[in-house]
C-alpha cells in the first residue's frame, strides 16, 4: 500500500474513533438530563445542558435554541450562547420563517444547512421533537470558514437534540404528575393507591423512552443485547414446563423484550421517515392502553368516558401510530378543557362509507371502516380556525389550545394508512374530531391471525457469522435445536476462509451487518462471488447504509432485524431453502 492511500485510512480511522469516542461520551451523560428533571430544573436549564453538549462536540460559533409556545404555536428564543449575534440571528430567524425554512426543517427530522440572508454565512437548521410533538428548534451558525457540516457531526447533533426532546417532554410529564399527586393526597386510600400505581406505569414508559433516545448507531448495540435475551429466552421456555410459574415468568420476558424492540424500530423508523411495518391491530385494545395512561396525567376535573364497540373489525397499520393518534387528539381535548373542566368522551364503532362519502375524502376507498370520534367541552375554535388546523406547522394567536402542530402530524399518519379525520367545532362549545380507518376485510391476510403451528426445522448445514461471542453461541444453540448443523464464526475473516475451503459443505449463509473487519454486505458479496446459489441471509441491530431493497439487488436472498424471534429465523430459513431464488 502506497504511502497516500495508508495515510487516508489513518485519516478515516482518526475520524471514526473520535465520533466514536464523542458519542460514547454523550451517551454516558444522558442520564443529566433525568437528574435535572429530578431537581426540579425548567425547560431553559435542559436547554443549557443541551447548549454545553453541542459546544462540546460540535464546533459552531453561535448556537440558539428555540422553544414552541403551546398555546400560540411560536417559537420563543430561549438559549443562545453569543450574546453579541444574538440580534442577528433572530433577524436570520424571521428570515428563515418567512421563507418557509423552518416547515422544511420540521419536515426533514434532521438537520438541514441553509445560506444567510445575504448569503453570505451558512446555518444548520434541526427541529426539536419527540415522536408525538415538536418542542422547539435549534440554529447553528457555522463558522465563517465553513459552508458546511460533516455527517458524523449531524448524527451527533440529532441525537442530543432527540434527548433534549425527551427531556422536556418529560418534564412535562413530572410537573402533571407532581399536581395531581397534590389532588389526590386528600382523597380516598383507593384513588390513592390508584395513582400509586399509574405513576409506576408512567416512570416505566419514561424510563423505554430514555433507552429511545439513544437512536442510530446506538440502536443497533441495543437490538445486538436484545437478542440474546429473546433468544434465550425462548430456549429456556422449550426447556421448562408450560404450566409452571417459570414458564408464566420468561413469557413476560419475552413480552417486555419485545416491547423494546418495537419502540426501537418505531424511532429508527421515525428518523429515516421511512414506512411503518403494518399488521393487523384492534383499535379498541389500544384505546384501552392510551386512555390508561391518559387518565394517570390528566386532572380528575377532566372526566373520562367512552364507548367502545368491542366487535369493530381490526385495522391494517401501526399499532404504535394509532396510540399516537388517540394520544395527541385526546391530550388536545384535556388542554381545551384545563381552565374550566368538562367531559371527555371518546366512542369506537364501524361503519359503512359509501362511494358519496370518499368522493370527498382524497385517499379513501368505499366500504367498512372503525369510526374514532373525540369529543371534548372546551373552548373551542372559530371557523377561520377551524379551517386551517391541519396545514403543517400553522401558527396563529386565535387558536384553541392544543390545536396546531400535533393535528398536521397525526393527520399524515392517517392517510398513510387511507383514512381520514374531520373536525367540527363552535367558540365555547366544544371541539370533535372524527376519524376513519379502513378495516380488513373477510379474507385479507389471515395468515396474520393464523396461530404458529409447532416450528418449522431443517437438518441442512449453516454457516453462522456474528462479532458478537453471546449472539453467536444463542443462534447455535437455536439452530441447533431446530436440527441444523451450525458451524461458527465470530470473525468475518476467518468465515471467508472457511468458506472458500469447502463451499459445498453449506447450504446456507447467516451473517450479521455491522462487523470489524468486514461488513455482512461485504462479505456476501465475496461469498455469492464464491458460490453463487448460495442462499444468505442479512441479519443487523441497525443501519443506515444497507435497506432491504439494496440487499435483494446484491443478491442477498432475506433481510431481517434483530432481535429475531425463534418462529420467525425458523420460518426466514425454510423460506430460503425451499424457495431458492432463480439462478
Amino acid at each position: 500500500m502506497d504511502a497516500e492511500k495508508l495515510l487516508a485510512r489513518i485519516d478515516y480511522l482518526e475520524e471514526n474513533r473520535r465520533f466514536i469516542q464523542n458519542a460514547l461520551e454523550m451517551a454516558l451523560s444522558l442520564g443529566d438530563f433525568q437528574k435535572n428533571i429530578n431537581k426540579g430544573y425548567g425547560p431553559e436549564h435542559i436547554l443549557q445542558e443541551a447548549d454545553k453538549r453541542i459546544s462540546y462536540l460540535i464546533p459552531f460559533e453561535a448556537n440558539a435554541l428555540y422553544l414552541v409556545d403551546q398555546e400560540s404555536s411560536n417559537f420563543n428564543l430561549a438559549v443562545c450562547n453569543q450574546n453579541h449575534l444574538k440580534d442577528f440571528v433572530k433577524t436570520e430567524v424571521d428570515h428563515m420563517i418567512d421563507q418557509g425554512y423552518f416547515a422544511w426543517a420540521m419536515r426533514e427530522k434532521r438537520g438541514v444547512v441553509i445560506s444567510s440572508s445575504d448569503h453570505s454565512r451558512k446555518f444548520v437548521l434541526h427541529v426539536i421533537a419527540t415522536y408525538s410533538r415538536i418542542r422547539g428548534m435549534y440554529i447553528g451558525l457555522l463558522p465563517e470558514e465553513k459552508s458546511k457540516i460533516p455527517d458524523t457531526s449531524l448524527t451527533l447533533l440529532s441525537i442530543i437534540l432527540l434527548n433534549t426532546a425527551n427531556a422536556l417532554e418529560s418534564l412535562e410529564f413530572y410537573s402533571l404528575l407532581r399536581n395531581q399527586n397534590e389532588v389526590l393526597e386528600n382523597m380516598v386510600e383507593e384513588r390513592t393507591q390508584t395513582l400509586a400505581k399509574y405513576e409506576r406505569q408512567l416512570q416505566q414508559v419514561l424510563k423505554i423512552q430514555a433507552i429511545g433516545t439513544l437512536a442510530g448507531g446506538i440502536a443497533h448495540d441495543f437490538n445486538n443485547i436484545l437478542f440474546p435475551i429473546v433468544g434465550y429466552t425462548e430456549l429456556t421456555m422449550d426447556e421448562v414446563p408450560e404450566d409452571s410459574v417459570a414458564h408464566n415468568n420468561l413469557e413476560e420476558i419475552l413480552k417486555a423484550a419485545n416491547r423494546a424492540k418495537e419502540l426501537v424500530k418505531q424511532i429508527l423508523t421515525f428518523s429515516r421517515q421511512s414506512g411503518q411495518e403494518r399488521k393487523p391491530v384492534e383499535v379498541q385494545q389500544v384505546i384501552k392502553e392510551a386512555l390508561k395512561l391518559l387518565r394517570a396525567s390528566i386532572p380528575a376535573s377532566i372526566e373520562i368516558v367512552h364507548d367502545i364497540d368491542e366487535n369493530c373489525s381490526p385495522v391494517m397499520g401501526d399499532a404504535t401510530q394509532i396510540h399516537q393518534i388517540i394520544i395527541n387528539l385526546c391530550t388536545n381535548a384535556y388542554q381545551a378543557m384545563q381552565d374550566g373542566g368538562g367531559k371527555l368522551e371518546v366512542i369506537l364503532k364501524e361503519k359503512y362509507v359509501d362511494y358519496k362519502q370518499t368522493t370527498q375524502k382524497i385517499g379513501m376507498q368505499p366500504g367498512n371502516h372503525v369510526q374514532l370520534i373525540v369529543k371534548d367541552e372546551g373552548c373551542g375554535m372559530d371557523a377561520s380556525v377551524l379551517e386551517r388546523i391541519f396545514e403543517p406547522y400553522y401558527t396563529t394567536k386565535e387558536q384553541g389550545k392544543g390545536t396546531g402542530l400535533g393535528l398536521s402530524v397525526i393527520h399524515g399518519i392517517i392517510k398513510n394508512h387511507r383514512g381520514d379525520i374531520t373536525a367540527t367545532s363552535k367558540p365555547g362549545k366544544g371541539t370533535v374530531f372524527t376519524v376513519y380507518l379502513p378495516v380488513i376485510e373477510d379474507g385479507d391476510v389471515k395468515e396474520e391471525f393464523e396461530p404458529v403451528n409447532g416450528t418449522e426445522k431443517g437438518t441442512e448445514r449453516i454457516l453462522l457469522i456474528d462479532d458478537e461471542e453471546q449472539i453467536v453461541s444463542m443462534e447455535r444453540q437455536m439452530l441447533e435445536n431446530l436440527g441444523y448443523q451450525v458451524t461458527s464464526r465470530t470473525d468475518s475473516g476467518e468465515a471467508l476462509k472457511e468458506f472458500s475451503k469447502h463451499p459445498e459443505n453449506y447450504d446456507l449463509v447467516i451473517t450479521d451487518m455491522t462487523m470489524p473487519r468486514m461488513s455482512g454486505d461485504e462479505l456476501a458479496k465475496k461469498l455469492l462471488e464464491i458460490k453463487p446459489d448460495i442462499p444468505v441471509v442479512l441479519c443487523t441491530g441497525f443501519n443506515e447504509d444497507i435497506t432491504e431493497e439494496k440487499a435483494l439487488k446484491m443478491g442477498i436472498q432475506k433481510f431481517i432485524m434483530k432481535p429475531v424471534i425463534k418462529n420467525d429465523l425458523a420460518t426466514t430459513i425454510r423460506s430460503v431453502l425451499d424457495h431458492p431464488l432463480p439462478n
